[in-house]
């Protein structure tokens, strides 16, 4: 309500304004806006009206009613953070209207008015009382006499604004500003702006009083201290508190100088660091810059020390000119490191020299370094943290090679606490730094692999004795803290088995490898886990403390290094480095059962340990021995892998030893197997006798034995350890081996009651199956084996006759029945693949065949339920039951004749019971029941073929069912193709159904081995080795080799599998491309890693999908007549797929997939050329020639010229085609031509008689010389150079005579070219296809797969060496020379060429890099010299009020006072551009013509988030007019953006401030009716023939000089 209105009211109704406040105060019909409204105007009336005086009595109570009725209520309903939730626009005006009443109301109070201040400060610091309470217990509550905590801030800021005009004296200040900083502490950053509103709007106010400035400033300083050790949101509080008040702490007014604090050098740096604010680490930067120009331009020297980084900054003005140059390179680096393109960062890193140096540099004046190392830490993480993982590369290689010698001082400020923290992190967990780079080899160790070894070897010589100690430990903390990947871990592992030994692990070090081993090992690729266990072995080896480690913790660790992994193994390098190690150091290790009875006398020690250790493994503890439970197997394995590795290491190191140990009464101190055992033999030989004996303690005993000979083994490699300890075993043994046979037959046939005893049942038929293993044959010991093996089979055989199918109803029968099959199965196992010596039992085993009960199943007894047995447990013996069931099934179909099946069934109504138990089978007995169904196949497929379907069906289901179980996938991946492909099945004819499920699941196996690695090989290997001649040595059949007809038809049935298998390929994500190449890195190893000796081949490589291919093609020589037809239609396909490619994909880049799959056809083709006929290739050589003039790699043009070369020279009538091809004529296609001339000289010199290469060199030189004379460059060089190379050929062999008919060549061959002639002849010159490959001479399978590929610059993925083929089935290459195509290359001389490729920019356009550019770009650039820079100095920056606003979600004020209406403008292009250059230059209003322009992708992408910083307004065109109108009203002289008859000249005119900028339409320009609006038209001067400029620059050029005039003027 207008003032004025008021007064002439108030002179009509002579009422006084108090009066009328009374009566709006009594008034409900009002509402509370306009109430408030109308307040403040009476309010303001009375201020100016002077008789307002003379009602004092009057106006104090109408005040406190108007406060406490009106303003304190109106405050309390304000909820400021709810308001873009509810939408309600009017509560900020409401706000700013009570609080302008309030204040109102008090200046009237004059000297009364402390009572009310008073009244208000109390409910001020009784809100943020509140709302600090509610942060600190974490929850909002709905307080309704109490301010929210916003307009607390707000009504305060009223209060300090116009303290100078209320009758106070500050009170209030000093009771509210150390709750004021409470707030601030306590508020929420990301959620609210309590701390932008009170940074930047009370905190100025409160230091505005001068007499108590230094106590307010340095609470501050103490809330900062707080901050920065609270996490990122106090943090990020702090650099806001720090940048609002800049001027405070940086400024001349205040004593109390920032820049001289340790703590806020420390806070900087944490600033730098901060991940999850790029606000935050930009206002970082601004005060490192301002603390820096702040200091440099004060003549004081300053030190500022941290306490927890020591002398952290350090200034003085006698080295200014030396610090100056380091901190301008810090901050230009840090500051580079915010950019994302590489481009701009990478030229600024070279600058880290200079950090470097200065970290190393000591001044002997100060006596201090030059740069406190953390700040060069701090460049480091910052890089760790960029978007590009090359950057993080960068910083982790520039760590690792610090030259630590020359900066000494490093190693104790912080340094090891850097690397074992954020560098250990980086080198642990990001696996892409260890990806191969261009131009490393296949199997060559990363470089960040490599530098970790030197890395660690500086560090360990910088450190002292006890540092040393504590890194090493720490660093397999580290280890054990970080989440690990296996690549990562694979090359630390390596680098701390390499570095010198350095005695300081103990016990505690080695449980965390332990830990390492079982939580970052376990679960990845065996090769990988293998080789990072071999190496944690050797550090052990090279790092153990022997007075600090025990002997139990050692046993514990080494059993931890599972046999299974390849690690260790008998027989193996390592193993006889821990061996020797341990015979060694045994004496010297503690032994902590002994702590308690004193130390072992001298040269007994490990000898009484291990004697300590038998006992305690066969110790049974009193739970035990009232218990059944089958004791665990990990105590047994520790003790028996330390004695083995004890005994072998002793017996390594002395003969005299090993004749000693020999007998039992050995001399204290010599190990003996014997000796040491002597408590295992004795149970056992009691065990059977013994009525007393817990079963626990015989449990242990066996499993002691089967431990001991487990890590024995049973290999070459493994007997070849050491004679002496195998013999030794061998007595031991002997010793109790017919009582423990006795005890174990005795316990499966009569003692197995409960179900606590299955797993006893597994342990006993595996120590038999070990012990035939141990005695293969020809001693006593066999013959005991025998021996029991016979009476098992016949007292197992009895008891499941003896039970009928009414006994079998309680738990104890079904139990004995289970105990009575697995002992079967298990003879059954040592028959069918044990040594031949227990071949004689299998006619003992003929009689299980009638007591199967197949039918009958293994169902749950009716007292189950009382005697406890769990379902999970039951369901676990039934499979128990299964699995052994079908291996004897397995075994009698596999006796020759199948003589003991009669009583099984026919072999349909097995195949059927075997598929219908699959539906309960897990595990091992799923997958016995898949080789059962695999042996019946050939019985069924006859008379059965949708039977044959449905176990194919049954089979796949299996494949999925156990797609996520690596313990049985694999397996049951090969029953499945066994069952699918078995060659009873493979000679299905087409279209029948077996042939068409064959098809569909090996479409399902292709696509599943994108996926997974090596399941492509098994069905390929299967299939080849059939189609070969016969089933892979991997799959066994009951028949004998299908005929030849049969394979062939087969072979071309499956034609698609083939093509299939030819052109396989996965496509691997790069993690996992990485850890392929890991894996190459591994094996090249060799023997230094023990992975490598006992893991030997890997059947997963899926090249040797492609290697059994060529085999297989190979092969067919030995028939090759009958396989023609097969020929002929296999190189059809090839082709057609070749031209498929090159409809699908015109053009490609190298190593692309079309690149990569084109290349693969065409190495089948050049396998199967010499089976191809004349009739064929005269076919298909033109599309042969048409084919070179396609745009491909230059490695399928090498490729499918070799087939031309060895075709036309097989065939010579068909050279036709290449005379006709080499005529000249204009319509000749370019990109053909360089291939037709180097197939003419290559043919000229396959040649073997004289007088044939005479007469074509006769014909090929007037054939290719008008071609050196074309317009043509490429063609033209290549021509010159085919002519040079016959000539020179010709001049070899002497035909003169044909040289003087040609004499005119001679001219033509000697001319010079110009100087890119020069180079690219150079190029030629070297090219190995032209002057050192031999088609015919070179043509082998290393040529094909792995030369070619090589210097053809193809990806090393493809390269597959010729010994994969040897490894690969089927096994062809024994007679290599009668093969038409060599596995080797004879010659070497492609062995020795070089990579070099050249590239095709077109058709026939052959070209290759400058090697100087090339060099040169790849060049390191320099550490001085101008860089790019996007960011500048703080000096130079407009202000920059998001530094230190008072709210972050405000849209920043901008200098000056331009607008610039783009209404017209309908491109989003040129308008999201143009708002990026608004933004830029701070124009204070944008206005378009549709707000939906800034929703727009377009716009966004042109804009990049600057429409986020730019106060926007819709205008539309049609409204244009009226706006104008109104800005000129407002002050503004409308400038339009034209060239008229009357248009002023940019660089002549002068923007007043108040400036409005028109840009007109693209295409349109500013439509008549507006240019009469306007005040001016600016056009800009041109020096072009185009008529205007784009709408976007001219707005930008005149936007920049409005800038230059008015913004940045001063």
């Amino acid at each position: 309500m207008d003032s004025i209105l008021l007064k002439l009211l108030q002179r009509e109704s002579a009422v006084s304004p108090v009066q009328l406040i009374q009566n709006l105060l009594r008034d409900p019909s009002c509402a509370l806006d306009d109430r408030i409204e109308a307040l403040n105007s009476l309010c303001s009336v009375l201020e100016s009206d002077a008789k307002g005086c003379q009602q004092h009595d009057q106006i104090l109570p109408v005040c406190e009613e108007v406060i406490n009725t009106i303003c304190i209520p109106s405050l309390k309903a304000v909820n400021t953070s709810r308001v873009g939730k509810t939408k309600d626009s009017s509560q900020p005006q409401r706000l700013h209207a009570a609080c302008e009443l309030l204040i109102r109301c008090l200046g009237l109070s004059g000297s009364q008015s402390a009572d009310l201040i008073e009244s208000v400060a109390l409910l001020i610091d009784a809100s943020l009382r509140t709302y600090c309470e509610e942060q600190r217990l974490g929850y909002d509550s709905e307080h309704k006499d109490v301010l929210d905590v916003k307009t607390a801030v707000e009504v305060m800021n009223y209060l300090l604004k116009h303290a100078s005009t209320l009758s106070t004296h500050h009170e209030f200040e000093t009771q509210l500003f150390p709750r004021v900083l409470d707030t601030l502490e306590h508020s929420r950053f990301y959620t609210e702006g309590t701390a932008s509103r009170v940074v930047g709007i009370l905190l100025p106010k409160f230091l505005s009083n001068a007499d108590r400035y230094q106590e307010r400033i340095s609470a501050i300083w103490e809330l900062l201290l707080r901050l920065k050790t609270g996490g990122h949101d106090a943090v990020e509080k702090a650099f806001l508190l720090l940048c609002g008040l800049a001027d405070h702490f940086f400024g001349g007014a205040c004593s109390f100088d920032v820049t001289s604090q340790g703590e806020f050098w420390a806070l900087l740096q944490v600033g730098l660091l901060t991940g999850t604010n790029a606000v935050t680490r930009k206002r970082a930067m601004y005060l490192l810059k301002r603390a820096i120009d702040t200091i440099s331009r004060c003549d004081r020297t300053i030190t500022c020390t941290d306490a927890a980084t020591g002398l952290l900054f350090w200034w003085s003005p006698a080295h200014a000119a030396q610090l100056m140059p380091v901190w301008q390179d810090y901050i230009l680096i840090i500051e580079t490191l915010e950019e994302n393109q590489v481009h701009v960062v990478k030229p600024v890193l070279p600058r880290m020299k200079t950090l470097i140096t200065a970290m190393a540099t000591v001044l002997p004046d100060p006596g201090c370094l030059l740069l406190h190392p953390s700040w060069l830490y701090t460049v480091y993480r910052k890089a760790f943290t960029h978007d590009n993982k090359n950057i993080h590369r960068w910083a982790l290689l520039d760590i690792l090679q610090l030259d630590l010698a020359a900066s000494p001082h490093i190693i104790t400020m912080g340094f090891t606490q850097f690397i074992l923290g954020p560098v250990m992190s980086k080198l642990l967990q990001d696996t892409s730094l260890y990806n191969r780079l261009e131009g490393e080899k296949l199997g060559s160790c990363p470089v960040i692999g490599q530098a970790i070894l030197p890395f660690l070897t500086k560090c360990l010589d910088m450190l002292g004795s006890a540092e040393k100690v504590q890194f090493m430990q720490d660093m397999i903390t580290a280890l054990s803290r970080e989440p690990c990947g296996a690549v990562p871990l694979l090359y630390v592992t390596q680098a701390l088995a390499s570095v010198p030994p350095v005695p300081t692990w103990g016990d505690a070090t080695l449980a965390h490898i332990r830990q390492v081993v079982m939580t970052h090992v376990m679960t990845n690729n065996i090769t990988l886990r293998g080789a990072i266990q071999c190496h944690f072995a050797q550090a052990i080896c090279n790092m153990a403390d022997v007075e600090k480690v025990s002997l139990q913790q050692l046993a514990s660790t080494l059993a931890c290094l599972e046999r299974e992994d390849g690690c260790m193994v008998r027989g193996t390098g390592l193993w006889e480095q821990v061996s020797s190690w341990l015979t060694e150091h045994g004496d010297h290790l503690l032994d902590l059962s002994s702590s308690q009875t004193g130390d072992p006398a001298p040269g007994t020690h490990l000898s009484r340990f291990l004697q300590a250790g038998v006992q305690a493994a066969i110790q049974v503890s009193p739970e035990e021995a009232s218990g059944s439970d089958l004791p665990g197997r990990s105590e047994a394995h520790s003790i028996a892998m330390l004695l083995l590795l004890a005994v072998d290491g002793q017996m390594k190191g002395s003969q005299e030893n090993q004749e000693t140990a020999l007998h039992s009464d050995s001399p204290a101190g010599v190990l003996s197997l014997e000796s040491l055992l002597s408590p295992v033999v004795q149970v056992l030989n009691s065990a059977r006798t013994h009525p007393y004996l817990p079963p626990a303690k015989a449990d242990r005993c066996l499993h002691i034995l089967s431990c001991l000979m487990q890590e024995h083994g049973t290999s070459e490699m493994a007997r070849g350890c050491c004679a002496s300890t195998t013999q030794q075993l061998s007595q031991v043994l002997q010793s109790c081996l017919e009582e423990t046979l006795a005890f174990l037959v005795q316990k499966l046939t009569a003692e197995i009651t409960k179900m606590a005893d299955i797993g006893r049942v597994n342990m006993y038929t595996q120590l038999l199956k070990q012990f035939s293993t141990f005695y293969p044959g020809g001693n006593h010991a066999t013959n005991l084996v025998l021996g029991s093996l016979q009476t098992l089979v016949e007292r197992s055989i009895s008891t499941l006759e003896s039970q009928d199918s009414q006994q079998v109803s309680v738990v104890q029968s079904q139990l004995c029945c289970l105990a009575a099959m697995r002992s079967l199965s298990c003879v059954c196992e040592i028959v069918q693949t044990g040594p031949a010596a227990y071949r004689r039992l299998g006619e003992a085993l003929t009689g299980a065949g009638r007591v199967l009960r197949l039918q009958d199943g293994f169902g749950k007894p009716a007292d189950a339920d009382s005697e406890h047995v769990s379902r999970e447990d039951w369901g676990r013996a039934v499979c128990l039951y299964v699995e052994s069931q079908w291996t004897v099934v397995d075994f009698l179909l596999w006796l020759p004749g199948n003589r003991a099946c009669h009583a099984l069934g026919s072999p349909a109504e097995l195949l059927t019971r075997a598929m219908d138990n699959t539906e309960v089978a897990t595990g091992m007995a799923a997958i016995q029941l898949m080789r059962t169904m695999e042996r019946l196949i050939p019985l069924v497929h006859e008379s059965g073929e949708s039977l044959c379907v449905a176990a194919m069906d049954c089979a796949w289901k299996l494949v999925q069912d156990f797609y996520r179980d690596t313990d049985h996938f694999w397996p049951v991946m090969y029953s499945f193709v066994g069952i699918t492909f078995h060659p009873a099945l493979m000679a299905a004819p087409a279209m029948s159904a077996v042939f068409l499920r064959q098809q569909q699941y090996a479409g399902e196996l292709f696509a599943m081995g994108e996926r997974i690695r090596g399941v492509t090989n098994i069905l390929l290997r299967h299939c080849c080795g059939y189609w070969a001649g016969g089933c892979s040595a991997d799959v066994q059949t009951a028949e004998p080799s299908s005929t030849l007809a049969v394979q062939m038809s087969s072979a071309t049935a499956h034609m698609d599998m083939i093509l299939e298998a030819a052109t396989f390929g996965p496509h691997f994500k790069r993690n996992l491309r990485t850890e392929l190449d890991t894996i190459a890195y591994v094996k090249q190893l060799g023997n230094k890693c023990s992975v490598n000796e006992a893991y030997k081949g890997d059947e997963r490589d899926d090249k040797q999908v492609r290697a059994c291919i060529v085999n297989f093609l190979v092969s067919i020589s030995r028939h090759q007549e009958q396989w023609t037809p097969f020929i002929e239609l296999l190189f059809t396909r090839l082709v057609e797929k070749d031209q498929e490619m090159t409809k699908k994909v015109h053009r490609y880049h190298l190593n692309a997939y079309p690149h990569r799959y084109k290349n693969r056809v065409w190495q089948v083709v050049l396998v199967i050329l010499p089976y191809i006929s004349e009739t064929l290739a005269a076919q298909y050589v033109d599309h042969l020639f048409n084919t070179l003039a396609a745009e491909n790699q230059i490695s399928v043009r090498y490729m499918v010229e070799w087939c031309l070369l060895l075709l036309l020279h097989r065939y010579p009538s068909l050279q036709s085609h290449l005379w006709d091809g080499l005529r000249h004529d204009s319509d000749k296609r370019i990109g053909i031509m360089a291939s037709q001339m180097e197939i003419t000289a290559h043919l000229g010199l396959l040649l073997e008689d004289k007088q044939e290469q005479e007469a074509f060199f006769d014909k090929a030189f007037p054939a290719v010389m008008p071609w050196a004379l074309v317009p043509h460059f490429a063609v033209r060089v290549f021509a010159l150079s085919a002519l040079q190379w016959m000539w020179r050929y010709c001049q070899e062999q002497g035909f003169t005579s044909l040289m003087e008919r040609h004499s005119l060549l001679r001219p033509c061959l000697d001319a010079k070219e110009n100087i890119t002639a020069s180079k690219v002849w150079k190029k030629l010159t070297e090219n190995w296809y032209i002057y050192n490959f031999r088609p015919r001479q070179d043509y082998s399978v290393e040529t094909i797969f792995h030369s070619l590929p090589y210097l053809s610059g193809i990806t090393d993925a493809e390269w597959i060496s010729p010994n994969l083929f040897l490894q690969s089935p089927p096994a062809i290459w024994e007679d290599e020379e009668s093969k038409p195509l060599p596995l080797w290359n004879a010659r070497e001389d492609l062995r020795k060429c070089l990579y070099s490729l050249w590239k095709i920019k077109g058709p026939g356009i052959w070209n290759s890099q400058d090697d100087s550019k090339q060099e040169e770009s790849q060049s390191e650039p320099p550490a001085e010299g101008n860089v790019q820079k996007k960011i500048i100095t703080w000096r130079h920056t407009l202000e920059e009020p998001h530094l230190n606003m008072a709210d972050m979600h405000i849209k920043v004020v901008r200098k000056g006072h331009l607008v610039v209406v783009a209404s017209l403008i309908d491109k989003p292009t040129n308008l999201g551009g143009l708002c990026r250059t608004c933004e830029i230059f701070g124009v204070s209003t944008l206005v378009l013509g549709s707000m939906k322009y800034v929703e727009d992708k377009t716009f966004q992408q042109l804009s990049v988030s600057s429409q986020g910083w730019v106060n926007i307004q819709e205008v539309r065109p049609g409204e244009l007019p009226e706006y104008v109108e109104e800005m000129r009203r407002q002050g503004y002289f409308l400038i339009g953006v034209e060239q008229t008859a009357d248009s002023r000249n940019l660089t002549e005119f002068t923007f007043p401030d108040k400036s409005l900028l028109l840009l007109g339409n693209e295409k349109e320009g500013i439509p008549v009716e507006l240019i009469h609006q306007l005040d001016v038209c600016v056009e800009i001067p041109q020096q072009g023939i185009c008529r205007s400029l784009n709408v976007h620059v001219s707005g930008a050029l005149l936007i920049w000089e409005y800038t230059r005039q008015q913004v940045i003027k001063d």
